[in-house]
């Protein structure tokens, strides 16, 4: 009986969150006017279906303030990091990237656009080249955005390894890179599970690393001590 319920509970949560998308977004284009505003309402959103699961949220370490230019990359195992994502870190960034799967959901574009999400094109480097110039810019501007470090859901109890665009990012724009680990997100909903157990996904900000002095060359490198700064983080996160 529990099961059922939980299979339940996450899958109508999942189904009002799809069916409701292309609403969410008409709702973001006719009434944010900036991109705060668009921000805020998706953020509500995902507090909403967060709590329909059952799932809390507790955030520790100490976030990036406003004003302090960085690019923040976290690991993400299933949807439900996603939803934890998109209901804490607007709180501690600016802008962000997501997969341009997003982008089949009428409206989603131009809502994304509204709220400074950059949806990535999988396959299309000129493109992406593209959206990681404006991040740049954006971020030697002073703001944090939030570039994902393995490209995709890993699906996984672990953290898989972490791509080189972060790190780009961070080594041009000359500014530190902020590790974050999504905890809890697997444990909850395992990608491809409706099934939604209670639970708590954790998010924990660790200390900047810098990139002063760093050429791309070291971009692997700094992707590497990256990932195993947030692979540390996940195991703490998993003993408690």
């Amino acid at each position: 009986m529990g099961a059922m319920i939980e299979r339940w509970r996450g899958g109508s949560a999942l189904l009002r969150w799809l069916l409701g998308a292309p609403l969410a977004s008409l709702h973001v284009l006719a009434t944010a006017r900036d991109r705060k505003q668009a921000q805020e309402i998706m953020m509500r959103r995902s507090e909403r279906a967060l709590a329909s699961c059952g799932f809390t949220v507790e955030v520790s370490g100490t976030p990036p303030p406003p004003g302090m230019a960085c690019v923040v990359t976290y690991n993400e195992t299933s949807f439900a990091d996603v939803l934890a994502f998109t209901a804490t870190m607007w709180k501690h960034i600016d802008r962000a990237a997501a997969a341009d799967v997003y982008a089949w959901i009428p409206f989603a574009r131009a809502a994304c656009r509204r709220a400074g999400i950059a949806l990535i094109p999988r396959g299309n480097r000129l493109a992406t080249e593209r959206i990681m110039a404006e991040v740049v810019e954006a971020v030697k501007a002073g703001e944090r955005a939030a570039w994902g470090g393995e490209g995709r859901l890993s699906g996984r109890d672990e953290v898989m390894r972490f791509k080189v665009g972060a790190s780009l990012i961070a080594i041009r724009a000359g500014t530190p890179l902020v590790p974050v680990a999504f905890h809890g997100g697997h444990q909850a909903m395992p990608l491809g599970s409706i099934r939604a157990r209670p639970g708590v996904i954790r998010v924990r900000f660790g200390e900047p690393l810098p990139t002063s002095g760093l050429g791309e060359d070291a971009a692997r490198d700094l992707a590497d001590r990256t990932q195993a700064v947030v692979k540390a983080m996940y195991a703490e996160l998993g003993a408690t």
